[in-house]
């Protein structure tokens, strides 16, 4: 009877100890994942994993397992990689509580499949996993399963399906509260639609992700996004834009220490620096490509290097021999890549040498050679370049029917050039294509009847006379509208820039009157102090003058910079702007004409937050909406409100002045002939301000509204998107200040 007890005793002390143990497994795991989210260095990673091995329970070791998979994926280990994917599997396969988890497993086996070419095992693997996924229809797992369609969708080159997929990715991220996939996901769906073509929806996902990585605070990889959207702007033929992009992903790449994305933005701003014509510094972008590419041992990135090089030397210096060395080097280094992508590029850059040389025979083969690659690419933009090679091939090897052929197969997916250009060029083509049928028609006819030889000819000789000129009649009249249409645009162009010039030059004569009254004050107020002996005073003055003409000299450095860009059509830079930093320096410019007129100037707010803005721009809307409630209130109150609300911004600027009455209300915005009101001190404006504001929150989608009461005050009310979208509105557009 003892002896039961005893043993029965044992038993709970056992059953105990080991329950302890499972619950100090169960935190150590949640400890280590924890730990590795904050790790991103792949080498540390690696040895957190192998450190904690066997410390945690089988669930958390399986994790494990699929983690050191996946960062031996990242290296390019495959053969590490596929053994520690399988050795999770095989581990979790036998605890039930690791069935979730195995699901990751599956969809990582299932990829290595794809990778392999074993698409029919992957396909079945991937079935099976959706069987196991439908059990946990929460579960954070939904996102590797639909990544791993997505990418067999790419490999099979079905970008569209590629896309759909990427959006369950988001739905799933969001349901299961991953907000690292999401960004991730946004990136992809970018990548996928610059292969598409569509460079506007590209920019448009890139940028999503941008913001979103911004605000998780997950900036790891955000140079690799910052690279594909420079990369979809340069290929949208917006270079300036794209080189600002390329330049962020590089000052990103430094900062993380990831050289791989450093090297091909390197590679990709020489490019648009080249385009641009910015030789000098293209070839030293190169240089520091190429130093990086060697490196990492990466041939096609070298394969780019060199062909960016030969292009140069083709382009610029106009040495043949050198850029062709260069080129055929590229050209030998891209092949043994077998990157489709940087060998198609290498084979066009060939092709622009030998056309250039006149050596056709060799401009065929390298276009066939092209087709295949084509074939393999499957890409809007390469099979359009395709059309556009063999169309120039043929019509300078003098086949017009099949140049005619490509050209009109180039056109009809090309569709930037406009409609009067496509007919010019075509009829130019189908004229050479009927010359040379009518050549071959006439050949036949002098065979057939010798004796009508000489009336063929004379035919034929009349009917060129007819064509050259009908070509002339016609090349007159296309360049005679082309010049009027020119014409025209530059007269507008000259007459929006002057007025434009004229009201820059009225807005810094208002702005720096209301700046400058300040200074004759205190200046009046020191020569008194001065005069009756107070050196503490004037010390004191003196200190608050030095402060002023520091801020001053700032706002004035500002707003002349702002105007000089003004001159050629206002360019909407967007920057992630705080309110409170940006109005108290604006406040600040204020505070010692504000302590003149004894009024006081609050900010009101709850939580400070950035809004999506051009600094310029924000500057002029609260400095003349500031200044003008300090023109017209004494010893009074100037309260500025903001909240932000579903997105919006929306801020309120109310003074206790001495307020408007309806019928200046009726016109404040606008420009017609209007004496502007004095202020309680006697100030003077030019009444274009209240105009640049409206102007300024149109071209930012907000708007204003104004309500006053004669001796009682004035209330203005802002309103305006948080974030602005980069599209044809925004952002690098150019747009004009018009009234």
């Amino acid at each position: 009877m003892i002896l039961q007890k005893s043993l029965f005793l044992l038993f709970i002390f056992l059953v105990t100890l080991s329950s302890q143990s499972q619950t100090k497994k169960e935190a150590l795991c949640e400890i280590l994942s924890k730990q590795l989210d904050t790790v991103y260095d792949l080498d540390e990673r690696l040895r957190i994993c192998k450190l904690m091995d066997y410390k945690v329970d089988i669930a958390c070791r399986v994790n494990l397992y699929i983690e050191q998979g996946n960062i031996y994926d990242a290296k390019q280990e495959i053969d590490s990689s596929r053994y520690y994917i399988n050795k999770a599997i095989e581990l979790g396969e036998t605890d039930q509580k690791a069935e979730e988890i195995l699901i990751w497993a599956y969809s990582n086996k299932a990829s290595m499949f794809f990778d392999n070419n074993k698409d029919k095992e992957g396909l079945i693997l991937l079935d099976k996993t959706r069987k196991k996924l439908d059990k946990y229809p929460n579960s954070e797992h939904w996102v590797s399963y639909y990544r791993t369609l997505q990418i067999f969708s790419s490999k099979k080159l079905n970008y569209e399906m590629a896309i759909k997929y990427g959006d369950s990715i988001i739905k799933s991220a969001v349901r299961s509260n991953d907000s690292i996939e999401i960004p991730n996901a946004y990136h992809n769906k970018g990548v996928y639609y610059v292969k598409l073509g569509d460079y506007e929806r590209a920019a448009e996902n890139l940028i999503k992700a941008i913001e979103l990585k911004e605000r998780i605070k997950d900036l790891s990889d955000i140079a690799a996004t910052y690279y594909v959207l420079g990369k979809s702007y340069m290929t949208w033929e917006r270079l300036s834009v794209a080189n600002n992009y390329f330049k962020k992903g590089i000052a990103k790449a430094k900062e993380y220490n990831d050289d791989y994305i450093l090297m091909i933005s390197y590679l990709r701003l020489a490019k648009s620096r080249r385009l641009l014509e910015d030789y000098e510094e293209s070839i030293k972008t190169i240089d520091s490509g190429l130093s990086l590419a060697r490196k990492l041992e990466i041939k096609s990135s070298l394969a780019e290097g060199y062909m960016e090089k030969g292009t140069i030397y083709l382009e610029k210096f106009k040495s043949y021999d050198k850029a062709e060395t260069l080129l055929v080097k590229a050209y030998e280094t891209a092949k043994s890549s077998n990157d489709n992508l940087i060998i198609y590029s290498t084979i066009e850059s060939l092709i622009a040498l030998k056309s250039f040389n006149k050596r056709y025979d060799e401009v065929g083969m390298l276009l066939r050679e092209l087709e295949e690659v084509t074939e393999k690419i499957k890409t809007k933009d390469h099979i359009l370049r395709l059309h556009k090679g063999y169309s120039e091939y043929f019509e300078n090897i003098d086949k017009p029917e099949k140049a005619l052929y490509h050209y009109k197969r180039f056109k009809s997916i090309e569709d930037s050039v406009s409609s009067q250009e496509i007919k010019t060029k075509i009829a130019d083509i189908e004229k050479k294509y009927d010359t040379k049928t009518k050549e071959l028609n006439i050949v036949k006819l002098i065979k057939e009847k010798e004796k009508q030889q000489q009336i063929a000819k004379q035919a034929k000789a009349q009917q060129n006379l007819y064509l050259v000129a009908a070509g002339f009649l016609l090349f007159l009249l296309v360049v005679g509208t082309w010049a009027f249409r020119k014409l025209r645009k530059q007269q507008k162009e000259l007459a929006s820039t002057n007025q434009i010039k004229n009201r820059l030059f009225s807005i810094i004569a208002h702005d720096l009157r209301g700046m400058i009254i300040p200074f004759q004050r205190s200046g009046k107020i020191l020569k008194h102090h001065i005069g009756k002996g107070n050196h503490e005073k004037t010390i004191e003055l003196s200190q608050a003058l030095e402060q002023n003409s520091e801020s001053l000299s700032n706002m004035l450095d500002n707003l002349l910079n702002w105007s000089l860009e003004q001159m050629n059509g206002y360019k909407m830079n967007l920057e992630n702007l705080s309110i409170k930093e940006e109005l108290d320096k604006i406040i600040k410019g204020y505070e010692q004409q504000a302590a003149y007129k004894k009024t006081k100037i609050v900010l009101d707010y709850q939580n400070d937050f950035n809004i999506k803005f051009d600094r310029g721009a924000f500057h002029i809307i609260f400095r003349n909406l500031i200044g003008n409630a300090l023109k017209y209130t004494e010893e009074g109150t100037i309260r500025i409100k903001y909240v932000s609300e579903d997105d919006m911004f929306l801020c309120s600027v109310i003074d206790t002045g001495v307020g408007m009455s309806q019928d200046q209300l009726e016109n404040l915005f606008t420009l017609e002939e209007k004496k502007s009101t004095i202020g309680t001190q006697g100030e003077k404006g030019t009444g274009l301000g209240l105009n640049l504001v409206y102007r300024f929150l149109k071209i930012h989608k907000g708007t204003i509204q104004v309500s006053s009461e004669k001796r009682i005050g004035t209330r203005f009310d802002l309103s305006m998107p948080v974030t602005i979208s980069l599209t044809k509105e925004g952002g690098a557009i150019s747009k004009p200040l018009s009234a």
